[in-house]
């Protein structure tokens, strides 16, 4: 059976067409999602979402022009983003991404957030870039869409591909909007009463997987789920844990837990009574970037040429060093959600060891850190072993020196799977469930293999 997955990412949209008895990508389809909008002259944290949709289906019926015995279609995208539509399926707004920082500002004459202020009155933790958190902000500075409901970008185009006439949200897509009960898997309406949001604008939730309807009258498309949730069920993750490492850096995995108070990790649903703990840095593997731009500067200042592959030059200058140089970088460049004043720190700095190999290397360790520390916080609740991990993201795949540190850091194997568009081949698999070919997701997760002898 072929089956294709939409992922549609803040930067890049891709289609990807898998085979699922071989479990081979056959091929990817990729175009730029360069569709925010700028006002006068600057970009915002807005993008089009009519030319996200046209830019959607011009992929999709790309793809099922030389796919033609594709038999299901799952989608997935960037969560947390909301845009505001109409009764007739109509587009009513531009699509607030989830990198909106109307939350960061302060609410009205007081002295913290509007996140912080949500946060305040409805018991639940949010934060800027969160859907309704974005739509409080609208509210109370009189920001009206006349809008009959909002959605996820992924989750209303799931919908008009499928024909369905409701808009319908997976509970991994509803839950990154805030406000959302995990316990009873719905919005919690007190919570919406208290902040003054009518129940009315949010769309229906469903909580596993489900066919809405079928494209052109003919393939069945899966309700959309979340880009995080996607992408650990397209990395081949079960009792796993799974690390993606790229211009941020996350760490995710299973629990039979619904609720837990661990700083700067949360509980977000996967599919059924499923859950994922999830914690994310705010700066990640951008911290590597961060040193390259350094490293750069230093280089200018002598009044030389830049190295083309300057990434190349920093892990082939590192080889061969360890964590006994005992730098210690914390890369908290941008904080943490907790505490956003938080600041990157070198320490254990000694006459001998001040070099750039051991500054390249304790930086990538010090990515590595602060998700270990992230997972060890965790595991005191959930005391489930785990065997081990997962990578994803180019920042592992691209960087053996990172993978090596993975394994020392977590004592761990570390496993990295064949297909690269993790997302999208998760929303394949997803679908797949949908359609009854595979009865679980743990069986469709068997098709996929990993690099090396790691099969």
């Amino acid at each position: 059976m072929i089956a294709l997955g939409l992922d549609i990412g803040t930067s890049k949209i891709c289609v990807t067409v898998i085979d699922s008895n071989s479990g081979k990508c056959l091929e990817s389809f990729n175009t730029a999602n360069d569709t925010f909008i700028s006002i006068n002259n600057k970009t915002t944290r807005m993008q089009d979402a009519s030319a996200i949709k046209n830019k959607a289906y011009n992929l999709v019926n790309l793809a099922l022009d030389k796919y033609k015995e594709v038999e299901c279609i799952g989608v997935t995208g960037q969560m947390h983003g909301i845009v505001y539509l109409k009764n007739d399926f109509s587009i009513a707004s531009p699509l607030f991404t989830w990198q909106d920082d109307s939350g960061d500002m302060i609410y009205k004459d007081s002295d913290i957030s509007y996140a912080a202020m949500l946060t305040q009155q409805t018991g639940y933790r949010m934060a800027s870039g969160f859907g309704l958190t974005t739509l409080y902000y609208h509210k109370n500075n009189n920001i009206d869409y006349n809008a009959d409901y909002i959605a996820t970008i992924h989750g209303y185009i799931a919908c008009c591909l499928a024909d369905f006439d409701k808009i319908t949200l997976h509970s991994s897509d509803a839950h990154s909007l805030g406000l959302y009960d995990l316990k009873n898997n719905k919005f919690d309406e007190e919570a919406l009463k208290k902040a003054g949001i009518s129940k009315n604008i949010l769309p229906h939730v469903v909580n596993f997987p489900v066919i809405l309807g079928r494209y052109k009258g003919k393939i069945p498309v899966c309700v959309a789920i979340g880009d995080n949730q996607a992408g650990f069920i397209g990395s081949g993750c079960d009792d796993d844990i799974l690390v993606n490492i790229g211009t941020g850096s996350q760490l995710s995995f299973k629990t039979a837990l619904n609720h837990a108070d661990i700083s700067n990790m949360e509980i977000r649903p996967l599919s059924g009574n499923s859950h994922i703990f999830v914690g994310a840095s705010l700066c990640g593997g951008r911290a590597f970037a961060i040193l390259k731009d350094f490293y750069e500067d230093v280089i200018k200042m002598a009044g030389l040429p830049i190295p083309s592959d300057m990434y190349g030059f920093m892990l082939l200058n590192t080889l061969g060093t360890t964590s006994s140089s005992a730098v210690i970088f914390s890369t908290l460049f941008c904080g943490t959600r907790k505490d956003p004043s938080l600041k990157a720190c070198i320490s254990n700095l000694t006459a001998d060891n001040f070099t750039a190999s051991n500054l390249t290397y304790a930086t990538l360790k010090g990515i590595i850190d602060e998700l270990y520390f992230m997972f060890s916080e965790a595991k005191k609740i959930d005391t489930k072993k785990r065997q081990r991990l997962i990578g994803s993201g180019n920042g592992i795949r691209k960087n053996p020196i990172l993978k090596k540190i993975l394994e020392e850091t977590f004592a761990m194997p570390l496993f990295v799977p064949i297909n690269t568009e993790e997302a999208a081949y998760g929303a394949a698999l997803y679908a797949l469930t949908a359609t009854g070919h595979f009865k679980t997701i743990e069986q469709a997760q068997n098709i996929i293999r990993f690099e090396g002898n790691n099969e």
